[in-house]
């Protein structure tokens, strides 16, 4: 609608165009056409705490305010195409919500089996099926241990089908102190996740309900890595720090590649030049985590500590 106005408002010829004969014609057509699709590109969705998240949309070239729905204790964990996942990362959760703020909907899905306090929250879109799949790691309520005076942790993973409407435990849970931070991605249906230091790579399988560790070695010296996926590609960024030298610090970009049959590796695909580098790095500090995000063929590399990207 905006680009209409904008369109209709240049001269009185232009305007024009919109009331002709051969304008609707083409207009009609295009609406009985059942195999034209309409694709846009995809948007960079940040969200915030407060009433309102931002969505950047690269078609217009600006920024959208775009309301948050108004659920106390709860924020966005998790997200696929239009659609939000809210729950509660940092007290008890067994209820989450799916939002889709453009439509303005709002559904409160049925509580998870043994998960309460979660740790990991992903999800991921069916546009086939028209459905979605979220995955839930974390525990259960703690238990104490007389013999170890200590609290014990059960860790589970559930996942949520929208087609079947009800969670259903994995077959294994995720490793013991393998939660990162990162938010991690999927790529060719399998989810991919950052362990904590040292890093490593922990891979989901949603269909068989099984966790495993990546078995590939990842680059010397690497710090805050972060991953996303590219046009079915497994990418990861991250800063190369050599404590011996401070002045070879930089920002990498790898891909992971099949060497061989059962050979996995990351391979560098490139480097952040050095004078964008300094700019981009300039207020932050050596252990600011890094974020990125990909759309297509384009990655958004950001910090939390810096307003650039």
């Amino acid at each position: 609608v905006v680009s209409t106005v904008q369109f209709r408002s240049v001269c009185t010829k232009w305007k024009s165009l919109f009331v002709s004969d051969a304008y609707w014609r083409k207009r009609y057509r295009m609406d009985q056409d059942q195999d034209q699709e309409v694709k846009r590109d995809a948007w960079f969705f940040l969200c915030t705490t407060g009433q309102f998240s931002c969505a950047f949309d690269f078609e217009m070239d600006r920024w959208h305010k775009i309301p948050n729905p108004a659920i106390p204790r709860t924020s966005i964990i998790a997200a696929a195409g239009s659609i939000l996942c809210l729950g509660n990362l940092v007290a008890d959760c067994k209820i989450l919500y799916i939002c889709n703020p453009i439509k303005k909907t709002l559904m409160q899905l049925p509580p998870t089996s043994r998960v309460q306090l979660i740790h990991k929250a992903t999800m991921c879109l069916n546009k086939d099926a028209r459905s979605y799949k979220i995955v839930v790691a974390g525990e259960e309520n703690s238990i104490m241990s007389a013999l170890m005076n200590s609290r014990v942790y059960r860790l589970y993973t559930e996942i949520y089908d929208s087609i079947a409407g009800y969670w259903r435990m994995a077959g294994n849970p995720l490793p013991h102190a393998k939660f990162g931070s990162d938010p991690g991605v999927w790529c060719n249906g399998l989810f991919y996740s950052i362990t904590e230091m040292p890093y490593g790579v922990v891979r989901f399988d949603p269909e068989n309900g099984v966790w495993t560790e990546l078995d590939a070695a990842m680059p010397c010296y690497i710090s805050t890595p972060s991953l996303a996926e590219s046009n079915g590609r497994l990418i990861m960024i991250g800063r190369v720090v050599n404590n011996l030298n401070k002045a070879t610090e930089k920002i990498l970009i790898w891909e992971l590649q099949n060497m061989d049959r059962d050979i996995i590796a990351w391979t560098e695909l490139q480097q952040m030049p050095h004078c964008i580098y300094s700019e981009f790095m300039a207020t932050v500090k050596s252990y600011s985590p890094l974020v990125c995000s990909a759309i297509g063929d384009w990655l958004c590399i950001a910090t939390h500590l810096s307003p650039r990207t």
